[in-house]
């Protein structure tokens, strides 16, 4: 998968609680669509068929951690507004990261990192335009390395290794290819009613 370009919400939370959430909030203007036993990687999902601009996001479930529901947006703010909405309604937690660290791209050199809870928020982000900025609100999590934060070059406080690592110590390994082997259906949600 290329990590270079891309937007997650990372729950901690099964897929069908998290799915039901999606479906309250959004069953109107949504549809939905559960692709059984999708055996391939999403990077071959993505390939083919998620650059269709009727696909909003899609939920899965990872091989790797199949406790947990991952949503990948083909937006670049990863429908920030909805996913916060539905986590205040239902008080669930959520990470969330950005990377666009590609050159061949569009759009601005950027890393973000942000935690919610009911009772925490973290964020995190680096990016150039046209010099690099750091930020950096609320308490540091138990998984972050501080002292990246304290480097003289800004670009190296919060970039895509950062972002995998802290990923990684949270039991999302994005460079595993059974994080994108979804461990039983794939949900795809578009615009309109089906």
């Amino acid at each position: 998968m290329n990590i270079n370009n891309i937007t997650l919400t990372l729950f901690p939370i099964d897929i069908n609680t998290i799915k039901k959430y999606f479906i309250s909030v959004i069953g109107e203007q949504y549809s939905m669509r559960n692709i059984d036993n999708y055996t391939k990687s999403i990077r071959n999902y993505y390939n083919q068929q998620y650059d269709a601009p009727q696909v909003e996001f899609l939920l899965f479930a990872p091989q790797s951690n199949p406790h947990t529901t991952i949503m990948f947006a083909n937006i670049i703010d990863g429908y920030v507004n909805l996913v916060k909405y539905i986590s205040k309604k239902y008080d669930i937690e959520y990470y969330s990261i950005s990377i666009f660290d590609d050159s061949q791209s569009q759009v601005m050199s950027s890393c973000h990192f942000h935690y919610y809870s009911k009772n925490r928020e973290r964020h995190l982000l680096c990016y150039q335009d046209p010099k690099w900025v750091f930020f950096d609100e609320g308490e540091p999590l138990w998984f972050e390395n501080t002292s990246y934060y304290k480097q003289r070059i800004k670009k190296n406080r919060l970039n895509k290794n950062i972002i995998i690592e802290y990923l990684e110590s949270l039991g999302w390994d994005v460079n595993n290819e059974s994080f994108w082997l979804p461990a039983t259906e794939l949900y795809e949600f578009s615009r309109g009613k089906s």
